[in-house]
């Protein structure tokens, strides 16, 4: 009876030890591998951090925004949710801009835009946002030749 409690912890333990050997950590900022965010107004920067936002899986991604920085009216596919990590995002809802009517997300803030909802935002400061999601991902612009400049 011992012998096969000692096997059966063992095992345990070491099924442990196999599914720590598997996570892969992020590290901060300054290491990741920033690239321009293709989809947004230039100046914008992307990290992937977990998943690929074309394909049907979760991902995780950061979005670098630069000061005074506009993402003109769009909406997505699917529901967005993000996370302010540094810096502060306004957002507002509808087709056109208006930076007297937005909410700001202060550092901490959270939001979920639901899916094909059409909305906007703008940074004061150098932003970061965390940006997780079900892909297929992408941004539908409102103005239809943003959607042809930046696709």
């Amino acid at each position: 009876m011992k012998s096969k409690l000692f096997f059966a912890i063992t095992a345990v333990a070491l099924s442990g030890m196999a599914q720590a050997a598997s996570i892969n950590p992020v590290l901060p900022d300054a290491t990741l591998n920033w690239k321009d965010a293709r989809t947004l107004p230039p100046g914008a920067q992307v990290a992937i951090l977990s998943g690929n936002p074309t394909k049907a899986e979760p991902f995780v991604a950061r979005v670098k925004l630069p000061a005074n920085f506009v993402i003109p009216p769009h909406s997505h596919p699917v529901a967005e949710y993000d996370t302010v990590l540094s810096g502060a995002l306004y957002i507002g809802t509808g087709k056109e801009v208006n930076t007297d009517n937005g909410t700001e997300l202060p550092v901490g803030s959270f939001v979920k835009m639901p899916a094909k909802q059409v909305h906007y935002s703008w940074t004061k400061e150098e932003t970061v946002l965390q940006i997780s999601g079900m892909g297929p991902w992408g941004t539908h612009y409102t103005d239809k030749e943003l959607n042809k400049k930046y696709s």
